[in-house]
């Protein structure tokens, strides 16, 4: 199956295992979301058996998106890391150098465990210096198996700095001190913006569920109370066309459609909450299980309720 897939897809599957520090293979990954998407696909279908045809599609597209969604997640996860810990091992680097270490032996003994992926890098750059290459190449390298905007940003006035005569200490320390300043801007306005999220969530989360809940219950209230109705023949005759061919909808129909709009609203509720968050919608994905459960779980109680409230007071 991963051998018909476009050679663009396969492409980006293969960066974004790169770039998770992920050791599978793009056809492994492949195969996997595929095998559990066909059994969750199977699994909710058994379960809603009366509605298979539009449960089973739904749900395994679903899962698939989201097992590659995941993917994304895992890139960006490793990306904050990286950029949270850029600043300290950009002063580590300036302490070394500080304390008589040429750059590429300073670089070598800042690789620090507890940087994680950025550790490999930097002593990647400090080895490949030590070969003969120039400090502009050994950081190019750094950027191709981590993504990162502030890396990247970094790399690039280091180098240029480098270029123009700047000293390699001093741009190490205010690159730091600009990555810091950067990230304290970025959480102020996280806290400023916190309250349209929240409002999204709200609204994708317990308005919306309720209120389908409430139209569905509505729905098959009157079509039950309509069945019971009896009209005269003579009544029928004399009536408009557009009341005797009336458009039903039915309680099937209806639940089918509240279950998919939820689950759309739950998607995009998500992504809207990363966009407004951090800026990026993939920051969003991670968001889109705890909508969709939580959405899902306020519906079912809801139409539980109010058919426990209101069920008796309805005839037949």
């Amino acid at each position: 199956m991963y051998r018909l897939m476009p050679r663009r897809y396969k492409g980006k599957i293969q960066e974004l295992i790169t770039f998770s520090g992920g050791k599978r293979t793009p056809a492994h990954f492949f195969h996997s979301s595929l095998i559990i998407s066909l059994s969750v696909g199977l699994v909710m279908g058994i379960i809603l058996r009366n509605y298979f045809a539009y449960i089973f599609p739904l749900v395994f597209f679903a899962t698939f998106l989201f097992s590659h969604g995941l993917l994304y997640l895992a890139v960006e996860r490793r990306t904050k890391y990286v950029e949270n810990i850029l600043p300290d091992a950009l002063q580590l680097v300036a302490a070394n150098i500080k304390s008589g270490f040429i750059p590429s032996r300073a670089l070598v003994l800042s690789a620090r465990k507890e940087f994680g992926p950025l550790s490999e890098g930097i002593k990647n750059v400090g080895k490949e210096m030590m070969t003969g290459k120039s400090l502009q190449e050994s950081m190019g390298e750094m950027t191709k198996t981590i993504k990162s905007e502030v890396l990247e940003t970094t790399v690039t006035l280091v180098t240029k700095g480098v270029r123009a005569g700047g000293q390699l200490v001093s741009l190490f320390e205010e690159t730091a001190i600009d990555i810091r300043r950067k990230e304290v801007i970025k959480k102020e306005v996280r806290a400023n913006i916190m309250m349209y999220a929240i409002f999204i969530g709200f609204a994708g989360c317990v308005g919306a569920p309720i209120l389908y809940a409430l139209s569905g219950f509505l729905v098959s209230t009157i079509s039950r109370l309509g069945t019971m109705i009896s009209i005269p023949e003579e009544v029928v005759s004399k009536m408009p066309l557009h009341m005797k061919f009336g458009v039903g909808i039915s309680p099937e129909f209806l639940f089918l459609f509240s279950i998919t709009a939820i689950l759309i609203t739950a998607i995009f509720g998500g992504l809207i909450i990363g966009l407004i968050s951090s800026g990026k919608e993939k920051d969003g994905i991670k968001y889109i299980p705890i909508l969709t459960i939580a959405s899902l779980a306020i519906f079912f109680v809801t139409g539980f309720i109010i058919k426990m409230m209101f069920g008796g007071l309805v005839p037949g």
